[in-house]
């Protein structure tokens, strides 16, 4: 996909960030600050194809390339076709550096604080949390001197192009979105703890996720026809942004949906599994708007948090990360206030 912006700028810049779904969203910022303190560079993304959609609408962007996995082997300049003057790899993985080998220009990464991770998993006690990734991310700049503006995290969707669902009046009324699910099930909500959850919710509650999640979705609707209605696995991922971004309140795991609140600062609750915030990703709302984010979490479980990313399963067999999270009625939010977690 190519954008075709027309740029004056002599600066050629790549970026990389392959995956993950809710991690993209968070390298919005570095977008951002890297065209307006450079003066307009030449900026190019390479990302997953699934994931292009998301930035087709950004302006800072000048071209996207999807990285497909059969392409491996190829360097950045093929993916690229002419080389920048510069590669800045904010994903550091395999795959990622794999594309810098040979680029033969300077080359920026992150430090992913991957000591830190292990400690916070494998050593129970220890308290020294990550910085934020984007914090991070910034911080591999200083050689440019970009700094973070404080606007937080974005997300540019087509004007006037809301999905379908809303324009047939499927959802009319305010609503509370839901992101039910997660690429590891260990971090998405239990259908033991949404059954739970939606059984005490008086505003009508819209769950989002994928295709993987639309059982779980279905089942939750059928058992409450009246206050749930289910759209995993119908929706694009821009028609997942507008859901979020016109609902009154947002709940959801460490997730896409999460990142997603974020970009339009929306008040949300976040149920925090078998991973937790000091692995610094949690949801970026920069330091020029109110952090509207409360968290529910089991602490001092001796097992968590059991992975920096997840599991199809808990290992332990018991899930206790998300079975002891108590249920709360979600109301209207005004400002920074908060119902009260009932205890059941």
């Amino acid at each position: 996909m190519t954008l075709v912006r027309r740029t004056n700028s002599s600066l050629r810049i790549g970026l990389i960030r392959i995956s993950s779904l809710g991690d993209i969203i968070l390298i919005t910022p570095i977008i951002r600050c890297l065209y307006l303190q450079l003066e307009k560079p030449e900026l190019v993304l390479i990302t997953h194809p699934d994931m292009l959609p998301l930035f087709e609408h950004n302006p800072y962007l000048h071209s996207l390339i999807g990285y497909d996995r059969n392409d491996t082997g190829k360097s950045a300049a093929e993916f690229l076709g002419t080389m920048p003057d510069l590669i800045i790899d904010l994903q550091k993985n395999l795959r990622s550096r794999a594309l810098t080998l040979g680029a033969g220009v300077p080359i920026l990464s992150l430090n992913k604080e991957n000591i830190k991770k292990w400690m916070l998993v494998n050593a129970p006690g220890f308290k020294n949390k990550c910085s934020h990734v984007v914090t991070r991310m910034f911080n591999a700049l200083r050689a440019l001197n970009i700094r973070d503006d404080g606007a937080g995290v974005e997300l540019h969707l087509p004007l006037g192009k809301e999905p379908e669902e809303n324009k047939e009046g499927v959802i009319v009324e305010a609503y509370v979105a839901i992101g039910i699910g997660s690429a590891h099930e260990t971090k998405a909500l239990s259908f033991e703890f949404l059954d739970r959850f939606l059984a005490i919710q008086t505003l009508p509650c819209v769950l989002l996720g994928g295709p993987n999640d639309q059982k779980k979705g279905e089942e939750l609707e059928t058992k409450y026809p009246n206050i749930v209605k289910s759209m995993c696995g119908q929706t694009t991922l821009l028609q997942t942004a507008f859901m979020v971004q016109n609902a009154v309140h947002v709940v959801s795991g460490d997730s896409f949906i999460m990142h997603l609140a974020a970009c339009f600062s929306k008040p949300m609750d976040i149920v925090w599994a078998n991973t937790v915030p000091e692995f610094g990703m949690e949801p970026y709302f920069g330091t020029q708007r109110p952090f509207k984010a409360k968290y529910h979490q089991v602490n001092g479980l001796n097992c968590r948090p059991c992975s920096k990313t997840g599991f199809g399963s808990c290992p332990k067999g018991h899930h206790k990360c998300m079975t002891q999270i108590a249920a709360w009625i979600v109301q209207e939010s005004n400002g920074q206030k908060y119902p009260e977690p009932i205890t059941f």
